[in-house]
């Protein structure tokens, strides 16, 4: 039989990781809503959730980059939106398949309107 000593004893020697990536990221200064994410990872890690991740980067995005124009959400998507716009335009140059241009070609133009308009924003 489990005594409560020994159920909180096991807690802690699971979770110490976490406890410790937490206070790692606490001292380096780490942005609240990395941290937020990255508490999100091991949610979805250890509730074998997949996708929750996402959800809450998306949600974070949406309520405190584009709801709240939170700078630091706003230039991180900016980033990554310009990174995927680089490997899509090199994916352009290499494609022989005029359907996957066309695909290629619309996600292209649906980047360069999500970099203009994060980027107007930003400069509210």
């Amino acid at each position: 039989m489990t005594t409560t000593d020994d159920k909180i004893k096991s807690d802690h020697g699971k979770q110490q990781n976490i406890k410790i990536e937490l206070l790692k990221w606490l001292n380096e200064g780490k942005n609240s809503y990395e941290i937020i994410y990255e508490f999100a990872k091991y949610l979805e890690d250890v509730s074998s959730e997949p996708s929750y991740a996402d959800i809450v980067l998306k949600d974070i995005r949406s309520v405190y980059g584009i709801g709240l124009n939170e700078p630091s959400i706003l230039s991180n998507e900016l980033l990554e939106i310009r990174n995927r716009l680089a490997k899509l335009e090199t994916a352009l140059k290499s494609a022989d398949n005029e359907e996957i241009q066309n695909h290629l070609k619309f996600a292209i133009e649906h980047h360069k309107k999500k970099i203009q308009e994060l980027e107007h924003k930003l400069e509210q």
